[in-house]
């Protein structure tokens, strides 16, 4: 995947990202935004808290409908009170922490973008240069928000992933016990069984996925394109419209609108298939990681080695370390359109650092000066 997603070397792209997008967290407010990432860093910690807490509280909960508890039920009903406001604030704090460092990443990068274009001439310069940066303010406006949203949408949803399956992976080695595996007239002791079997099974998952959607990728670069296209085209209009208006163009002028909107549509077919087949594959998936784990853990329950509360436990770490293992299938579309958007924004970046700066024009001097309504001829 990292080969589809990144042609060449993923370090590669990752050093220019961060050549393009690096400085905001080392610029002048560098400590107010390391702060903004430490809150976010921990805010996402105590969001993990929340399924592993709820994990624990499903356990007590069935184990005590089993044994018909009645009197347990008033005391789990306030814990999941508890949860649910604690889990609230969590959220709206998050949320809150995420957006300020989203729009201030993007407005540092705007900054230095226009400043880089609108200067020296380059807004001149630019369309004549060879490469991929047309339709620059579309890049600005729609790209660079793409780029610094999704970048840290995805670091935040990788970093949830990696602590929720920490934390689930030590619940469900807990949850398997050791069992004992036969192998003709040797039986070997095999710790830890629910955790391979997650593993293994989000393994597969990937593996088929990424086979699944390897169009996507390509559909949504070029959907991109078309669109930036089309966008291009509707500017062209708006800022030619008197000449247009004056030739009579308005019939040519529609004509080629016709044809970029007919691209879009083109990469938006494209795009549908593609994400059809991916849809496809993870409505299956998702039904499938909520039974097998059930049917796994069935025969010890039936056999009476655990509890229900323990197979209902087992069952839901199961689900949350297959779902923090599937982040690539999930991701999958968002990485692609990240990813597409960034070559766009170093495409803009590469072709304005290439334009030498035109001299500075010196404002023309009359030949005459104008004092106190007499006139002077300049000496």
């Amino acid at each position: 995947m990292v080969k589809r997603l990144f042609p060449g070397t993923a370090s590669g792209f990752v050093r220019r990202f961060a050549g393009l997008a690096g400085g905001y967290w080392m610029g002048r407010d560098r400590w107010t935004v390391r702060l903004l990432a430490a809150a976010l860093l921990a805010l996402t910690v105590a969001q993990v808290s929340v399924p592993v807490m709820m994990n624990l509280w499903s356990q007590r909960l069935f184990d005590a409908l089993e044994q018909r508890a009645m009197d347990r039920l008033p005391v789990m009903a306030a814990a999941a009170g508890g949860i649910l406001l604690f889990n609230m604030a969590i959220t709206v704090t998050h949320l809150w922490v995420k957006r300020r460092l989203q729009f201030g990443w993007r407005a540092w990068l705007t900054r230095r973008l226009v400043g880089a274009w609108v200067s020296d001439g380059r807004e001149i310069a630019l369309p004549s240069r060879p490469g991929d940066h047309d339709n620059p303010d579309g890049r600005i406006a729609e790209d660079v928000r793409v780029v610094t949203e999704l970048a840290i949408d995805l670091g935040h949803s990788l970093t949830y992933c990696l602590l929720l399956l920490v934390s689930f992976a030590g619940i469900l080695w807990q949850l398997s016990g050791v069992v004992q595996v036969a192998f003709g007239d040797v039986s070997l002791p095999v710790p830890g069984h629910l955790l391979i079997l997650a593993l293994a099974f989000a393994a597969t998952g990937t593996t088929a996925a990424i086979a699944v959607a390897r169009p996507l990728v390509r559909a949504a670069e070029r959907r991109q394109g078309l669109e930036a296209d089309f966008r291009f085209g509707l500017a062209r209009v708006r800022e030619n419209a008197s000449i247009i208006a004056r030739q009579q163009g308005e019939a040519v002028e529609r004509g080629r609108i016709a044809l970029l909107f007919g691209g879009v549509r083109r990469g938006w077919d494209r795009q549908t298939g593609a994400l059809m087949r991916v849809m496809a594959f993870g409505a299956s998936y998702s039904v499938l990681s909520a039974v097998f784990p059930i049917l796994v853990v069935a025969p010890r329950y039936v056999a009476g080695a655990i509890t229900l509360g323990m197979m209902m436990q087992t069952a839901q770490a199961f689900q949350q370390a297959v779902a923090a293992l599937s982040w690539p299938i999930d991701n999958l579309a968002t990485v692609a359109q990240w990813k597409a958007s960034v070559e766009r924004v170093l495409g803009l970046k590469d072709a304005l650092d290439g334009i030498t700066p035109l001299p500075p024009v010196k404002a023309n001097t009359p030949d005459f000066l104008s004092d106190g309504g007499n006139t002077v001829r300049k000496r």
